[in-house]
């Protein structure tokens, strides 16, 4: 495998990726790191850690330890590179394991996840099997995501994810059936003319019913109408 090496917003954050065939992180990556606005020594699970980059920027900006699950043995390769690259050895453990055979043990302040967001047979494959594992729902599923959340979050617990906007519906529907509450919900836009891209969820597991809706973030336009997406990509993030 060859991989190229990519600084992520600070000078000590480096992410692998490989070269060619895998799956490639994107905006929403790093924006779903920013929304879970994880607490300083809180216990998170990025679960489909993939390269890492979500449990890097959590790690390094909210201080938060974090268990990195990634199923796939190339990409947990490249975890193991960007833990190392970053010096967070200390911060993020990783494991190489599938979360619908991870038995109940430890209870998490938060999980996070960026899923597969498409069924598998619904959208345009890729070549080869590691980057449509990560764009399909071929080996983990909403369901299974949010069964794992339930079992596996402590009570009050926080469940992050990011989705396709326009399938939102189904996926709150699925926390809201295991108990978990939707609680938070921010929409990327790519300008103030364009519908919702990819909608950003926190689920509080036994919350009650009330949800905020934030601003949303917008890719292109002026610079007041872009100033939070830009400060995410800078690293000025609120705490």
């Amino acid at each position: 495998m060859e991989y190229s090496y990519d600084n992520m917003i600070y000078d000590d954050i480096k992410i692998c990726q490989l070269k060619e065939g895998g799956f490639r992180f994107g905006c929403d990556s790093l924006i779903l790191a920013y929304f879970t606005k994880a607490k300083k020594n809180a216990v998170i699970a990025d679960v489909g850690s993939g390269s890492g980059i979500i449990a890097t920027l959590i790690a390094k900006i909210y201080k938060s330890n974090v268990e990195a699950i990634e199923l796939q043995k190339e990409m947990y390769e490249c975890l193991l590179q960007t833990i190392k690259l970053s010096n967070l050895e200390d911060k993020i453990k990783p494991i190489n394991e599938d979360i619908r055979k991870i038995p109940k043990s430890t209870l998490y302040d938060g999980i996070v996840c960026n899923p597969p967001y498409r069924k598998e047979g619904t959208g345009k494959t890729a070549k080869n099997s590691i980057a449509n594992i990560a764009r399909f729902s071929i080996t983990m599923t909403m369901e299974d995501l949010v069964l794992y959340a339930k079992r596996s979050l402590k009570h009050g617990g926080k469940l992050y994810f990011s989705y396709d906007a326009d399938m939102l519906i189904e996926a709150l529907h699925i926390c809201k059936s295991n108990n978990l509450e939707p609680k938070r919900l921010m929409f990327l836009h790519k300008d103030i003319y364009s519908k919702a891209k990819i909608a950003f969820v926190e689920c509080s597991l036994g919350g009650k019913s009330e949800l905020l809706v934030e601003p949303p973030l917008f890719q292109q336009g002026d610079e007041n109408i872009t100033k939070k997406y830009n400060d995410i990509f800078n690293g000025i993030w609120d705490k």
